[in-house]
This record gives structure tokens, sequence and C-alpha cells, in this order.
């Protein structure tokens, strides 16, 4: 139930994702820069006598709260049962008092599993309201235990917590569990000039001692790869031009450079231009697995001759639909344009064949395993993977999303909107998206901004999407959708979606005005078929 803090060795003959060196449980690059957040969190975990069993590590993406975790993990030793939940609590509080040891569990990614407000109360339903209440129902005992809840939004999380608990009238005492809980919220190292250098340089020489050492890698030129990392002295990185943000911008970088060989540039690539690099590496394993592909009772996959981009565009499929989801992720890759025009069959079978195809080589390993490892890549690289090719055929955007039913549209707006956090070029998806159907996308776009923590990067891309529909696009803002706008917008705070939720407001106030219009027609009407029936 709980995962080993040691990181599983790659099979002999696997092909690894370069993703893998930026997970946190492989990454080469030793822990620095969170001496006091560890030393904090190890005292709450030992200290007996502190009455908060439960606590929050909070943070944006990429600033090290899962790294931090799992160092904590590691740093209890053996006289400890610690690791990250892999699946529900089950009968995970009489194992650990069966062990007779303290015990900590850390529930990773709390909140980070959700899309929209509505899965974000789905997921807390299912997961972390029956954790609770095991850990508050269990003996109290000598034996220790504590519950680190790793979030990206402590206060959105502990509210939405709280609404479960209250909805399903639980026990007061489990209520005060994560209302009492404290808060450690970790914010990016602040590093000058000639430590951002050290630690650059650091994680190049980590990246390429590991790059090295694994079987089969090669550069993104395709040459072997081979210790090229520069010293020290020669790295030179200017933060105010191009500033690091996170420790996963530092390592990504570092990681760009050990990859290509190259020295390093005097000023940090673009953003843009590293996950350009990984994805491409990326590509090219999922193009060596296509070609080598094979199942029991699997039809053949459509030769990549004839279609060079496929697998990425399957990927991206899968990253739309939820990559877990088999049935609907074959369902939309009937829609790529690659499909079109052959037999049903022949759609239905080659579509499932290389939906096998990717679970096969993203998803085909075990629960704890899957869990440990990112899927295709960390969050921020699938979402620049997302913006990038869905603004480069637009035609490609308007196959994919035609046709979802309504869960699939609101987990799209809230992928789309998590992708604004990072890229804004995502917006100008986003805004089409909403355009295209704003009775339905745009109430799924609003309910998805609402989780996020710079909501603000969205909100002016939704109100443009609201006011300007698409030509050939359905009537929005109709009877009696426009009264479910109202009552969204009355349940957002102004200051949250200012713009959207003026025009909501603004939209319904005018569908009144259009009723209250038709309303003395209506009436007459009423009134000549009363006297009909009476006569």
């Amino acid at each position: 139930m709980l995962e080993n803090p040691a990181p599983h060795p790659a099979e002999p003959d696997a092909d690894p994702s370069v993703f893998r060196l930026l997970s946190p449980l492989h990454s080469p690059v030793p822990f620095r820069d969170r001496d006091d957040e560890l030393a904090r969190l190890r005292h709450w975990c030992e200290d007996e006598t502190d009455p908060h069993p439960i606590m929050l590590l909070a943070g944006d993406r990429g600033v090290g709260r899962s790294r931090l975790a799992l160092e904590l993990v590691r740093a209890l030793g053996d006289s400890w049962t610690a690791g990250r939940l892999l699946r529900g609590p089950g009968r995970l509080f009489p194992a650990l008092r069966d062990r007779a040891r303290p015990a900590l569990v850390v529930v990773d990614d709390a909140d980070l599993r959700s899309d929209v407000d509505s899965h974000l109360h789905s997921m807390v339903r299912a997961d972390v309201v029956p954790l609770l209440r095991e850990f508050g129902a269990r003996p109290h005992d000598r034996t220790p235990v504590r519950l680190l809840f790793v979030v990206r939004h402590a206060e959105r999380f502990r509210a939405v917590v709280g609404e479960e608990l209250e909805h399903s009238q639980d026990d007061p005492d489990v209520l005060r569990l994560l209302a009492d809980a404290p808060v450690l919220n970790l914010a990016p190292p602040v590093l000058d000039r000639a430590v951002l250098s050290e630690r650059h340089a650091e994680a190049l020489a980590a990246f390429t001692a590991a790059l090295a050492d694994a079987a089969g890698t090669e550069r993104a030129d395709g040459i072997e790869a081979a210790h090229a990392g520069a010293s020290p002295g020669t790295v030179v990185v200017r933060p105010e031009r191009t500033p690091l943000q996170t420790p996963l911008d530092l390592h990504a970088h570092a990681l760009v450079t050990a990859l290509t060989g190259e020295p390093a540039p005097a000023v940090p690539r673009r953003f843009e231009e590293v996950a350009g690099v990984l994805f491409e590496r990326e590509c090219r394993r999922w193009r060596r697995s296509a070609a080598s592909f094979t199942g029991p009772g699997v039809p053949a996959l459509p030769l990549l001759a004839d279609h060079p981009g496929l697998p990425e565009l399957v990927m991206l499929a899968l990253l739309l639909t939820g990559h877990r989801e088999y049935v609907a992720a074959s369902h939309t890759l009937e829609r790529l344009p690659e499909f079109a025009g052959m037999e049903e069959e022949r759609i239905r079978s080659a579509a499932y064949a290389w939906v096998t195809w990717a679970l096969a080589l993203h998803g085909g390993t075990r629960p704890a395993t899957r869990m440990a490892e990112p899927w295709i890549g960390p969050e921020t690289f699938t979402h620049w993977f997302l913006t990038t090719r869905l603004r480069a055929e637009p035609e490609l955007f308007d196959r994919l999303w035609t046709g979802l039913n309504a869960r699939r549209s609101e987990h799209l707006a809230g992928v789309l909107c998590q992708a604004c956090e990072d890229f804004p070029a995502a917006g100008e998806i986003l805004q089409r998206y909403v355009a295209s159907h704003p009775s339905a996308h745009g109430y799924d776009a609003v309910r998805g901004a609402r989780v996020l923590a710079r909501p603000e990067r969205v909100d002016p891309w939704i109100a443009e999407g609201l006011r300007k529909q698409e030509p050939g696009s359905r009537p929005a803002l109709s009877v009696p959708v426009s009264h479910d706008f109202y009552n969204l917008a009355r349940q957002t705070p102004p200051e949250l979606l200012p713009q959207s939720h003026a025009v909501l407001i603004q939209a319904y106030q005018s569908t009144r005005r259009a009723e209250d219009k038709q309303e003395p027609p209506r009436w007459r009407e009423r009134r000549r078929r009363g006297r009909g029936r009476r006569t």
C-alpha cells in the first residue's frame, strides 16, 4: 500500500523515457536548498507532543514538493514505516499498527489528479474522505501515525474536504483533523547568480553521468551520449533576462544541455525550446516502440511509413481523454484525420491497436511503478505539447473536440485552463474552445478556472470566448442555460473571475429582458386558449 522510496532499477532491455530523470524517484540530482523545511517536517514527525497528526505541504508545481516528501521518507530511516500511498486506505492503518513502529503516510498530488471543480470533489469524496475517516477512527495508542498531504492549493483543498465531510455528516473530530492541520508552503528557492550557476553545473554533471550509464541512450542528434558537460566555471546563467523560476526549470535546462552535448549557453534557453528537445526525444522513443510493437490478438499497427506522425497524435488523444480510459481514447482516435475514410471495422480495430500500444508503452507497468513514474512527463511538459500541437494544427483540434460528451468536454476545458498557467499561448485555444460552444464549453471552462492558482491568466480568454461566438456555433446563453450560468457566476467570487463573472451576469440579464418582452404575447395566447376551452 505504501511505495518503497528506493528507486526501481530499469530493466536491461528497456527503452526508458527521458522524463524518468526528472521524476523525484529517479532524479540523479542531489537534494539541495530544502534543509530547513526537511528539519521542520522531521520535527513534526518525531515530536510526540505535537497535537497535529496531519500536515499540508503546499506549493506550485516544480518547486520540489514531491522531492521533499520523498527525502523525508528516506530520512526517517528503517525505524519508521514510511512511504507514498499507492491505493485506498483499506486495511492500511491496522497493518501499520501491527508493525508496532511509527508511520508516515504521504498522499502525493492530493489535489492535482483533478481537472475541474467537480473532479476535485469526486476525487476527495472517493480517496481523501475515506482515508480521514479511517485515520480518525484508528485506535489512539502509543504508536504515532503522521499523515502528510502534498497539495498545490492548501486552502482550496481544505475547503473542498470540509464541504464533503459536512455533506456526509461525519464526526466533528474528523473535520477538526484537517481544519487544524498546519501548512508548510514551499516557494522557489531564491538563488543568486553564483549559486544558480553552481546548481546548474551540478545538475548537468549528474544528468550527463546518468545518460552515459544508460544502455542504448542516444543524444537528440543521434550521437551516443558522452560526458560533454561544461565545467562549473564555464556555465554563465543570467537570471535577470530569462529567470529559472523553479528547480524543475533548472533541471530541465541542465538535462537538455547534457542530451545535446553542447556547451551551456550564456543565457538560459527558453522553456519552449527545452520542452521541444525533450519531447523530440520522447517522440523518437514512441516511434521505435510503435515500429516493433506486437501483442497476442492485437491487430497490426498501421505502417509508420504511411503515417509518420501517428504515434504523437495518439499520445495527444490520450492526453485529451485521460490515458486510463481505454474506450474513450479509442473513440477519440477514430476522429483523427489519419483514420478518415476507412471502413468502420478497420477504424475501430486500428484505433484499439494504437491505444493498446500506448498503454503498453506508458501504462503497462505494475500499479506501484506507474504511480511512482510520470506517465508521459511532468505536467508542465504535457501542457506544452498540447499547446504547440493544437496551435500548429487547428484542424486536428476541430476533429478532437467535436462530439465530446459532457465529461470529456469538462476534462478538456480543465486541461486547457491548466495549460494557460504555464503557456499563455494556450489561451488562444481556450478562447476558441469556449467560442465554439459557449453554453457548454464556457460553463466547463469557468468551473475549471476556479481550481487554478492563478485564474486571472485564463479569465480574459474565457470572457472573450463567451463574448465572441464562432460562425456556425450553436446559440449560447439561451434559457435555461443562462440561468445555470447565472447560478455559477453567483457562486464564483467576483475577485476570482471578474471578467467572466461580468459576462455571465450580463448574458443572464439580457436573456431575462428578452423573456420579459415575450411575456405579454404569451399571456394573451394563454388567455385566448383559455376562452377556447371554455367555449
